[in-house]
């Protein structure tokens, strides 16, 4: 007669980690004996505290037998690709007072209580109690890293409606709500991460506080909270999430990272189809419509930027896409019901005050789309007409800079004088959102630039002067919004590394040599100033000035030689110096180590003592010559 399987019995002692937290604790088949809880969060499963004797009244305990409120977290969980930035030690907030929440008749805390199964501990919702648990204890954190969302992310990536997000946040609908539990957390990602790195410009705001628990942690959240079938995220949260994690990967230098999310959102936009209007439910109210133009507009601008600077393909095409621009109303006059009417009707001609910031928003991707369409007649130009019978059959489409930049610069000059200039951050939203817009058209016409240059095969005195401009437009610019746009404005300055990389890389004459120089070292000044709170700083600045230092050296050297020696050609033709030359004066670079400049020649001389910089001092380039280096900071892909 076989015999009955054992009952299994609930743990007759909870973990350190989920006794402070008051959930269950469920082994099941995990290695290590961890529960399931601790492989959520990736800590040691462990039951250190103090063992007390029942019914022995809390307040009979010594501060010694109390557990502590700050576990250690020793890892955090970011997925499994490589380059991940992970804290080694850091600590969650203080927890709050144990309050129920409820949901439905039944609260969280009573969910999550150990007399539950642990698969009954799932809300209908999907998030797992130990998320659930966690954003409980960061309430205040969570509702503060929103806030500070709309002062340094949404200007750019307008993802939510302001009004009605935050009052979600507030009545804590993405604990009852799996998919806007997952963009929450990533949102909360890409702000701490920003915080981190110096984004903050409002003086309300305690830095260190809105740093812990790290931008990690709630990176681990959003991305556990996406199913792991595709089919079954459904609705525009999870998609919100899957962009608002690339941003991330891009803020933490994470590049693989950024390509898995940004590709599962671009998934998630065929499966909901999110590129055309007439697939969209009929359900919607004007607020959930809004919501998806700015985020299918946001994301298709950075489809095209990381195009252009790592390369690939262009996953949505304007022609393959039917959505609208967003309305061009502040949140405040859009409800779900209706969009309201701004105090003053507009003239097609009117340059006051009351227009919204999304008419500058709206320009913006208008640049993305012309870079759309430079992009793809540089990869037609890449391949001979005798190995493309095709695209012959639709004429040639060739770009001229100067055509472009004429009809971008009468586009830009249409615009209102707040979309123009640049004032100083002064914490009032309704004024920076502008100045925002403003600095972001002007670094995007700065990108189109680059991106136009290498239509042609411009000469050095051309890429010398459009990295001139460049670095003339940035240093304009106020510090405060630069530190904003954060990291990604670091690969629109590498653009500038790029091009006078190209430049070391021609023949040069001492003129030519000078002001390439001159250029590096302005911009590693620049990137000096960008530098100084990033949390996965580069470097690159003085890698420039180190670079520089050693071609100084190589040159004076050279210079030397030829004054006793008849110039030889070298056996990798690296090297070919004139013989008109003159002595090298010795200087000092700024950091007091020795540089050379050279005397002022004339035109014939600078033409005939034309040199070229060996291949190898070029190869630790902070900014490479090629696709195939690292991913801090990668080439332009588009040369």
């Amino acid at each position: 007669m076989p015999q009955r399987p054992r009952k299994l019995q609930r743990i007759s002692k909870a973990c350190d980690f989920c006794n402070r937290r008051s959930i269950k604790c469920g082994k099941g088949d995990f290695p290590l004996g961890r529960c399931r809880n601790c492989v959520d969060f990736d800590l040691p499963c462990t039951f250190d505290r103090p063992a007390k004797r029942r019914n022995t009244r809390r307040s009979t305990l010594t501060d010694s037998q109390v557990p502590k409120a700050y576990p250690e977290i020793t890892s955090v969980a970011v997925g499994a690709t490589s380059g991940s930035s992970i804290p080694r030690r850091s600590h969650f907030p203080a927890l709050a007072p144990r309050q129920p929440v409820s949901i439905g008749t039944q609260s969280i805390l009573g969910s999550c209580s150990p007399a539950n199964d642990y698969d009954d501990d799932r809300e209908e919702s999907g998030i797992r109690p130990s998320w659930t648990a966690f954003a409980i204890s960061c309430d205040q954190q969570i509702q503060n890293l929103v806030q500070v969302y709309f002062e340094i992310v949404y200007p750019i990536f307008p993802l939510f409606h302001r009004p009605s997000f935050i009052e979600a946040i507030k009545s804590q609908n993405h604990l009852r709500d799996q998919g806007l539990f997952a963009s929450t957390m990533a949102a909360c990602a890409l702000v701490s991460g920003r915080v981190r790195d110096g984004a903050l410009c409002s003086k309300r705001w305690d830095r260190k506080e809105l740093m812990e628990p790290p931008s990690e942690v709630y990176f681990a959240m959003a991305q556990n909270s996406i199913p792991d079938e595709v089919v079954a995220a459904k609705g525009i949260n999870y998609m919100r999430a899957c962009a608002l994690l690339a941003i991330t990967s891009i803020q933490n230098g994470q590049i693989r990272n950024m390509q898995k999310f940004s590709g599962l959102y671009h998934t998630l936009t065929s499966m909901n189809g999110l590129y055309d209007e007439k697939l969209w439910p009929k359900s919607l109210n004007t607020i959930e419509i809004e919501e998806r133009r700015r985020l299918f507009w946001s994301i298709y601008t950075l489809d095209i930027y990381s195009t252009i600077v790592w390369g690939g393909v262009i996953r949505y095409r304007e022609a393959h896409s039917l959505v609208r621009y967003p309305s061009e109303l502040d949140d405040e006059l859009i409800t779900s019901h209706s969009y309201g009417v701004p105090s003053t009707s507009l003239g097609p001609s009117c340059d006051n005050n009351d227009f919204s910031w999304l008419r500058g928003w709206n320009f913006t991707t208008d640049l993305y789309r012309v870079l759309e369409h430079i992009i793809n007649s540089n990869r037609r130009r890449l391949y001979p007409a005798e190995r493309d019978p095709v695209s012959p059959l639709f004429g040639p489409a060739p770009v001229c800079e100067l055509v472009i930049m004429e009809h971008v610069l009468s586009m830009y000059s249409a615009l209102q004088s707040r979309f123009r200039e640049t004032p100083p951050i002064t914490g009032d939203m309704t004024k920076d959102l502008f100045g925002f817009q403003s600095a972001n058209i002007h670094a995007t016409m700065q990108l189109l630039r680059m991106v136009l240059l290498s239509t042609e095969r411009a000469g050095v005195d051309r890429r010398c002067d459009v990295a001139e401009e460049m670095l003339k437009v940035f240093s304009k610019m106020p510090l405060e919004y630069l530190k904003t746009i954060n990291l990604p404005l670091l690969h629109h300055i590498g653009g500038i590394g790029s091009i006078l990389g190209s430049v070391m890389e021609d023949n040069l004459s001492e003129t030519s040599y000078q002001r390439a120089r001159a250029l590096v070292l302005k911009t590693a000044d620049f990137l000096d100033r960008l530098e100084t709170s990033l949390h996965r700083a580069s470097g690159a600045s003085e890698c420039l000035r180190y670079q520089v230092g050693r071609i100084d050296g190589f040159i004076g050297t050279s210079r030397e030689l030829n004054l006793h020696t008849t110039p030889v050609s070298s056996g990798n033709a690296d090297v070919c110096l004139g013989t008109n030359t003159q002595p090298s004066v010795s200087t000092t670079n700024a950091h007091g180590g020795p540089n050379t400049a050279f005397e002022p020649s004339s035109a014939l001389e600078d033409q005939m003592s034309l040199f070229q910089v060996p291949l190898e001092l070029l190869m630790d380039w902070p900014f490479p010559l090629d696709t195939s280096s690292s991913e801090e900071f990668p080439s332009l892909a588009f040369q």
